[in-house]
């Protein structure tokens, strides 16, 4: 960590690595693509690459929030904690080799080490199965990362139990299938997102989109530039390039 009690590094779609008061944290694992699913922007860290992680939280089982190729490459499964959104992730990752997993419910709160804590919070479902956000809340910062979130309501609803954040970190691409509702935010959810957790800071995740099988059916509406471009006086947007690393002021 330099002076800054936060830094982020943007990996890939919701990848980020996140320095807290000096705690390594990983938001959704996704280092390698597969036939029918591409990032469609370059990868911004190898996994060997990463420091030693206090965490991994992963919102959602998608292969792009959720990549067991990588999860089994990485050299800290013994000592770094796992916190997900459902059971099967949950036995998926004890199968790899990770000792301490746990499936955390909305609302359920962790502390992480030292000054460092974590809240799993309300972010919809896909299908039927849950998909979480996570709040970590530092000595003197908080911020607010929805991996698979949609609807503005959760939160509202989380800064009504826990409190405003300084940083957001939310989805701008709004994908959405063909026919039926949008999967995540789109930039202009985005922006009320950021302003409903009274944030300062919005840094665009979920953006980019690639064209490969899955593409046919799933289309982008919308992007960080949007976001930006919607933003109002006092919100900060950051729109991060995959590897590039960026400390809160």
């Amino acid at each position: 960590m330099t002076k800054s009690n936060l830094a982020l590094t943007r990996v890939a779609n919701a990848c980020v690595l996140v320095e807290l008061d000096g705690h390594a944290v990983l938001t959704d694992p996704w280092f390698t693509e597969r036939w029918y699913l591409r990032r469609g922007e370059p990868l911004g860290l190898p996994i060997a690459d990463l420091p030693p992680l206090t965490a991994i939280v992963a919102s959602s089982f998608a292969a792009n929030h959720w990549d067991l190729r990588a999860l089994a490459a990485y050299s800290g499964k013994a000592t770094t904690p796992v916190y997900v959104s459902t059971g099967r992730m949950a036995r998926q990752a004890r199968a790899l080799g990770y000792r301490q997993v746990e499936v955390l419910r909305w609302h359920d709160r962790r502390q992480l080490g030292g000054t460092v804590s974590l809240v799993a919070a309300p972010a919809g479902r896909t299908l039927r199965w849950p998909n979480n956000a996570y709040a970590l809340i530092g000595r003197e910062t908080r911020i607010y990362f929805g991996g698979e979130i949609r609807d503005v309501a959760h939160l509202r609803e989380y800064r009504a139990r826990h409190g405003s954040v300084a940083v957001a970190l939310l989805p701008t691409n709004g994908l959405r299938p063909l026919v039926g509702p949008p999967l995540v935010m789109g930039p202009r959810e985005a922006v009320a997102g950021a302003e409903a957790l009274g944030a300062r800071v919005l840094v665009p995740v979920h953006d980019a989109h690639a064209r490969d099988l899955l593409s046919l059916v799933f289309r982008r509406h919308g992007s960080a530039a949007d976001a930006e471009a919607m933003a109002p006086a006092g919100l900060d947007v950051v729109r991060l390039d995959p590897g590039q690393r960026w400390e809160l002021p």
